[in-house]
């Protein structure tokens, strides 16, 4: 009995070791949107998201690194979400470049979902050069689970921390104007209709009896595919065409003449 009851202990202290780290290191924090346009002098509004992937938190600490020479905000323009009810350390370090968000949960209600944390809002500095690079980085490292003076995550009754990975965001920036929240998609890029001659040249071809003036209806600008009547001349008589049915129509004359022939000498 003593040895099955030492056993039990060293199976549960294994599945707890084991199996509990798997289930609880799994909540994340990302920037939306992570990536697109900024532009020079214009605000830029991100939100802070958390997903704890169904484990119970009983709170979370963000650091968020910038770079002071691209971005600036202060603690006004902080905006905290509504998972958590009490946001009691927002703090900005703007020589260093560094924002600080935490939120606590209720001692009798755990929180468990996913929603925004907060919302920063940050100014681009006016002196950027177009297409320069602008990142915003979670101060989060992954190898060191005991670290507190990073972002972390920390689960209801165990107090570890369960953040197990971060999305951080990518920008560049433009030239346009301000918008609402600051940041649009990059411009893809793509084709249209060309002016390419020929039935093969180019990226398209105007319709027949169109024009490249600009002040023409942008209908007229549709890829023109080839037909029958381009190989046969657009239906005049001087076609391909014709001359190949000539040709064939002349060998065939030969052919039976050649064969009547034949038959005569014989």
């Amino acid at each position: 009995m003593k040895n099955f009851k030492q056993i039990s202990g060293i199976l549960t202290a294994f599945f707890y070791l084991v199996v509990f780290p798997v289930l609880s290191h799994a909540a994340t924090l990302s920037f939306d949107p992570p990536s697109g346009t900024i532009n020079k002098g214009c605000p830029v509004s991100i939100k802070v998201n958390l997903d704890t992937q169904g484990v119970q938190t009983d709170g979370t600490d963000v650091i968020v690194i910038y770079a002071p020479a691209q971005l600036s905000t202060s603690t006004s323009q902080i905006t905290n979400g509504t998972i958590y009810p009490s946001y009691p350390g927002n703090s900005v370090d703007s020589s260093g470049g560094k924002v600080s968000i935490s939120g606590i949960s209720d001692v009798s209600t755990p929180y468990s979902g996913s929603g925004t944390i907060a919302t920063i809002k940050f100014t681009v500095a006016s002196t950027l050069a177009d297409k320069t690079a602008v990142n915003l980085n979670f101060d989060f490292d992954p190898n060191n689970k005991t670290k507190t003076t990073d972002a972390n995550v920390v689960e209801r009754g165990t107090i570890a921390d369960v953040l197990s990975s971060v999305t951080n965001g990518t920008y560049t920036v433009g030239t346009g104007t301000c918008t609402t929240t600051g940041v649009s998609a990059s411009p893809a890029t793509g084709t249209g209709a060309g002016t390419g001659t020929g039935v093969y040249g180019g990226q398209g071809q105007l319709l027949p009896g169109t024009t490249g003036a600009s002040t023409q209806s942008a209908q007229q600008y549709q890829v023109y595919k080839p037909n029958l009547n381009d190989v046969t001349g657009n239906g005049q008589s001087a076609g391909l065409l014709d001359n190949t049915i000539a040709l064939v129509a002349v060998g065939f004359i030969l052919i039976i003449s050649g064969v009547a022939g034949l038959i005569a000498i014989k």
